[in-house]
């Protein structure tokens, strides 16, 4: 399914606190998520707390997905963080980190934790 991807910073999800006062699992299940409509989860038949694969042509990430009925339909939010910079690029000699055309889709992957995607963000294998 098609969706417009927005980074965004959030209280509860936020990579500098999660830094100073968590570990490697609360930076995985604090980060590694995307926020959807619930009416969004349902067509993608999926459960909240499930594992999606968020990709375009130039990057993709698994995350695990959560509902809130806050964001719109076809809108996917992350935080700001690891796991969503494997989605933002630079078009036009800008940032893109807002109104990312992705897809999503159900997956059994593996969440790659922090050090691990860190390791093949350096190897560039990801």
């Amino acid at each position: 399914m098609e969706f417009l991807l927005n980074t965004v910073r959030k209280v509860d999800n936020d990579q500098a606190r999660e830094f100073a006062f968590g570990d490697d699992t609360s930076l995985k299940e604090k980060l590694a998520i995307v926020f959807l409509n619930p009416e969004d989860i349902t067509q993608l038949n999926v459960k909240p707390g499930s594992v999606v694969k968020i990709y375009h042509e130039l990057g993709s990430i698994n995350v695990k997905c959560s509902q809130d009925k806050n964001v719109p339909l076809k809108m996917a939010i992350m935080p700001v963080s690891i796991w969503s910079n494997q989605l933002t690029r630079v078009m036009n000699n800008e940032l893109e980190y807002k109104n990312i055309a992705v897809k999503i889709e159900a997956n059994n992957e593996p969440i790659l934790d922090f050090k691990l995607l860190l390791q093949k963000i350096k190897e560039g294998s990801l």
